[in-house]
């Protein structure tokens, strides 16, 4: 079974974005293990920046965040490794819906100091935030379709927003009021 070049592009550019974030996962993870050796705030941290970020989320507390704004459509590389170098950098760009929940998945990586699990975990929301990508680049066809269904997603960022501020209140709740 022969790839199409789009989908191969829409491959390569999963694994940049795979790699750059399992890396960030990595990276978390050893900062959490170099923070922990200093003090116990770190869950407390955690929770403070999923509140954050659920208050953002809901656009009750509207952020301006980073972004790397990198465009390699002009490198002089072959189209899988432009792709892959895409992927890469677009990890570090920031969105309104997906920066929010990235943000406190690798507070949380920092969290577990463990960076196998901060790595994996990453992963993971890699494959969720890839999977419409891939799933488009395999069915161009029936792109349309796939766009008309937008609009019944439209819930999915207050569903996030909502998630993650009950997580983070919970968690600060936890640690800062005692049994």
């Amino acid at each position: 079974m022969r790839l199409s070049r789009r989908s191969s592009q829409a491959i390569s550019f999963s694994f940049g974005l795979a790699t750059t974030l399992a890396a960030l996962g990595v990276a978390s993870s050893f900062l959490g293990r170099a923070y922990g050796q200093i003090g116990n705030e770190l869950p407390v941290a955690v929770g403070l920046v999923a509140v954050v970020m659920g208050l953002n989320l809901l656009e009750v507390l509207p952020l301006r965040l980073p972004s790397l704004d990198v465009d390699v459509r002009q490198a002089p590389v072959p189209p899988a490794l432009q792709a892959y170098l895409a992927g890469a950098t677009f990890a570090l760009a920031a969105s309104p819906c997906s920066t929010p929940v990235l943000a406190t998945l690798l507070a949380y990586v920092s969290s577990t100091r463990d960076p196998l699990e901060g790595g994996a975990l990453l992963l993971a929301y890699t494959c969720g935030y890839v999977a419409p990508l891939l799933l488009a680049a395999s069915f161009t066809g029936a792109v349309k379709q796939l766009v008309a269904l937008r609009q019944y997603s439209a819930w999915v960022t207050p569903a996030s927003g909502v998630l993650l501020l009950a997580g983070g209140t919970y968690t600060l709740l936890s640690r800062l009021v005692p049994s």
